[in-house]
């Protein structure tokens, strides 16, 4: 009888709610599928079970439905440049939607990446200005320079021949590992120093990158794995053992300074540890919060700019006319490639610079939409008055699509950016979103395609996997 009951109840409150959902929400007037608005398990269906297939399914029905399309229970996705930056860059007043950015930093939940709050983020991100200033990065360029050169040594050593090959994607992710972990601690990862780069760090983020879509949705997986026994995990999830290694290098080197900040004089440069454990006008930061920051500023600092490097290397060995226009600029201010080119003189070469930018454009950063919410004081949306409490999103992948922006936008054309006027497809180009550390991602791109295309000679290797 009570179990007739329960079922009866069970199934009259899911028909309310599927009502409700359809025909009474706010948002029942905007276009999408049913299903959409009646579950948010139609976004894990395409990340998961269609292997990540969501933007590609958002292009499909922004195609059918216009700019806004209804995409869960309470969340609109928009296809709307204007739309893109009332968001993120004049929204404050939509706060991050917690539960993507639980999962996305469920490594790190006391880093400012998941502050929910944008005032309390922006404390810390002010933290972590002065490192990241252009002031700071060139004086620490030599750093940056000091690991391109030992990347160069090791391809001249070990692929030096027609019949040797390089995964360069995994190359370039050891590069800028060991740049933001040098330039960030004074304390390189030294991946480039593994045989074929496979220091268990470096297999541990591309195992993490992997599965991101398993943290979005089932976050409470990844948290087990966190809390479980060390040897629990190795045995369960060996791929853990670069994030242990690196946690383990972190708390090492966080103890000490907590011990004896004194010790902070005595390392080679400035790092972010000089800025975190005496925070002006701030109480000081936990350990969780020190080791939390320093494990996002490594995965950020590391894929979005090991990625776009791979990116360019790619289309300028595809594209001979771009290879040869980039040579002869960099050989014309570099006669003799044996001497450092400092990024300011490679930030002044027109076609490099226009290179790095269609570059920016198809390395995308974050494709996913980074979900807000909605405020009582929100203004218009892509003119819309949208209701308050709702998630809303773009993803990057349109704004840099957009044909009225980016005329004939999936061909890699450098020469767009050769016109006098860039404000517009600039204030568009979102690949770093408004984090903190873009002049040292800027620096590190100079530096890294200067010496790679002057200073190498590299062929495209063309495989069944190759995209051509």
């Amino acid at each position: 009888m009570y179990y007739l009951l329960f079922l009866y109840f069970a199934f009259s409150s899911l028909f309310v709610l599927v009502i409700y959902r359809l025909f009474f929400h706010p948002l029942h007037g905007y276009p999408g599928p049913t299903i959409a608005a009646l579950t948010n398990w139609y976004e894990a269906y395409y990340n998961i079970v269609k292997g990540g297939s969501l933007i590609a399914k958002y292009e499909q029905l922004h195609k059918l439905h216009g700019p806004v399309i209804r995409v869960g229970p309470n969340t609109l996705h928009f296809n709307d440049r204007q739309a893109y930056h009332d968001i993120y860059t004049y929204g404050s007043t939509l706060v991050k939607d917690r539960g993507i950015y639980d999962a996305f930093g469920v490594h790190a939940r006391e880093s400012s990446f998941i502050f929910s709050d944008p005032e309390v983020a922006k404390q810390r991100r002010n933290l972590l200005q002065p490192l990241f200033s252009r002031r700071a990065v060139t004086s620490l360029e030599y750093t940056i320079q000091q690991k391109i050169d030992k990347l160069l040594d090791v391809l001249a050593d070990n692929y030096n021949s027609s019949s040797t090959t390089v995964s360069m994607d995994v190359a370039y992710r050891a590069l800028t590992t060991d740049i933001i972990t040098s330039y960030c601690f004074a304390e390189s990862a030294n991946i480039l120093d593994s045989p074929g780069f496979s220091d268990p760090i470096l297999q541990g983020m591309k195992e993490t990158l992997t599965k991101i879509w398993l943290q979005i949705h089932f976050p409470f997986f990844v948290t087990f794995a966190l809390n479980a026994p060390q040897k629990l995990i190795l045995w369960l999830l060996p791929e853990f053992e670069g994030y242990l290694k690196m946690k383990a290098g972190f708390e090492r080197q966080i103890n000490s300074l907590i011990k004896d900040p004194d010790t902070l004089a005595m390392v080679e440069h400035e790092t972010i540890f000089h800025h975190l454990l005496e925070p002006k006008d701030q109480k000081p930061l936990s350990q969780a919060s020190l080791m939390d920051e320093a494990f996002i500023l490594v995965a950020a600092g590391s894929d979005t700019v090991g990625n776009a490097c791979n990116i360019g290397t790619f289309y300028a060995l595809k594209y001979p006319s771009i290879h040869q226009k980039l040579k002869k600029e960099l050989d014309e201010v570099w006669p003799d490639k044996d001497r450092p080119m400092n990024y300011a003189a490679l930030e002044n070469l027109p076609y490099l610079t226009a290179f790095i930018k269609e570059v920016l454009r198809f390395s995308l950063g974050a494709m996913h939409p980074l979900p807000r919410v909605v405020g009582p004081s929100t203004p218009k949306i892509g003119g819309l008055k949208i209701p308050p409490g709702t998630v809303v999103g773009m993803s990057v992948k349109f704004l840099h699509t957009n044909p009225d922006v980016f005329p004939d936008p999936y061909t890699f054309n450098p020469d767009r950016w050769l016109v006098q006027d860039t404000s517009q497809p600039m204030l568009d180009l979102a690949t770093f979103s408004k984090g903190p550390r873009i002049c040292l991602a800027w620096c590190e791109l100079y530096l890294i395609f200067g010496n790679i295309l002057r200073r190498l000679d590299l062929k495209l290797h063309i495989t069944e996997d190759t995209y051509v």
